[in-house]
């Protein structure tokens, strides 16, 4: 679960950075796209942070939105794959499916459901 949740601030610093840099390459010619996709990757930080937050105190409601981005961002590695962008497909794939397989672990499985707390008092 740790992993899991230090590759999701991970991603969500990312976002946030990267949607800083689309802020601020902002020019008018484009300013309501790039100024819409700047808040969109922010709002995904902020998402992912919070996400990350709630999986590492084993909330219960935080797993379903982690898989979820991860699976969605799946599909975005596969677009990258071939030529120059090739490396960053194959890391945001393999940090994605870790993530995916870390919040799908029995061991996971016990913390998110409350079980592991009931043994531990029983």
């Amino acid at each position: 679960m740790a992993l899991a949740t230090v590759l999701l601030v991970v991603i969500g610093i990312a976002a946030a950075g990267y949607g800083v840099l689309e802020l601020m390459a902002t020019n008018a010619s484009r300013a309501v796209v790039g100024s819409g996709a700047a808040i969109i990757l922010l709002a995904y930080a902020v998402l992912l942070i919070a996400v990350a937050r709630g999986v590492l105190r084993g909330r219960r409601w935080s797993r379903a939105p982690a898989i979820a981005t991860q699976l969605i961002q799946l599909p975005v590695a596969w677009s990258f794959r071939g030529g120059e962008t090739g490396w960053f497909a194959a890391l945001l794939g393999a940090v994605s499916l870790t993530v995916v397989v870390c919040l799908l672990l029995p061991s996971s499985t016990l913390i998110f459901t409350g079980e592991q707390q009931d043994e531990r008092a029983g």
